[in-house]
């Protein structure tokens, strides 16, 4: 009988030991499921309470230029200024010139909303990019360089040295002066300040428009740039 008291007692205390050890095993894991679904915000009061926030919406940045004794069309106090890098031999500011130009004359320019600033950003494969852009300056400097800017891109395809004053002559210039202005070493370095400028703001290539310092690259349609002004003059 005490050998077999013994042997209960042992089953027992071995079924209470495995019990414990179960139940310890149990509540560490409920424990840990706990853990882990608090600490990833899973639980519900922690999704509930969270505010459903958007995501912001980065303005874009504004570039300021230095506008100085460069080249205006349009009324110097409009409260929209359009500053244009170009390129006289690129075609994409030809197609600029033809299909979008007009219409931001018309609606805008000239009814005093909005100036265009002329900088000129000649590409290193035009070669008659930069002797173009020293052409409309010079004209300039007698007032006449949108008329003359006009007649460039007008006759994109035929732009020459000779054509130059061919257009200089038609458009009444005083001709030695002209020339003369053609061989000024300050004409290049003009052109080389709006190049360097022109990087700085993040031009890369032509045709390039800041329109009240907001940049839109590319000859883009009409309605790309009615819409960017339309905002500008609302605000």
């Amino acid at each position: 009988m005490e050998e077999e008291h013994k042997t209960s007692h042992v089953e027992k205390s071995h079924d209470s030991e495995i019990f414990w050890k179960v139940t310890t095993v149990v509540l560490i894991a409920i424990l840990a499921v706990f853990a882990f679904r608090g600490s990833n915000g899973v639980t519900g009061n922690v999704v509930g309470d969270q505010p459903s926030v958007a995501p912001e919406q980065q303005a874009p940045s504004v570039v300021k230029l230095d506008i100085g004794d460069d080249a205006v069309l349009g009324k110097k106090d409009a409260p929209v200024t359009i500053v244009e890098f170009s390129d006289y031999q690129c075609p994409f500011c030809g197609r600029f010139f033809e299909q979008t130009l007009p219409e931001l004359k018309k609606n805008y320019v000239d009814t005093g909303k909005v100036k265009i600033v002329f900088k000129d950003f000649p590409l290193s494969f035009h070669p008659e990019a930069e002797p173009a852009a020293i052409a409309a300056n010079c004209a300039g400097e007698q007032g006449k360089y949108y008329p003359f800017h006009d007649k460039v891109f007008a006759n994109q395809e035929s732009i020459s040295a000779d054509n130059y004053k061919k257009w200089a002559r038609e458009l009444g210039l005083n001709m030695a002066n002209f020339e003369k202005c053609l061989q000024d070493p300050k004409q290049k370095e003009e052109i080389r300040k709006d190049l360097q400028e022109g990087t700085a703001a993040g031009v890369q290539g032509t045709p390039a428009f800041f329109v009240n310092g907001k940049l839109i690259s590319g000859a883009q349609p009409y309605p790309v740039f009615q819409q960017l002004i339309d905002a500008e003059l609302s605000n």
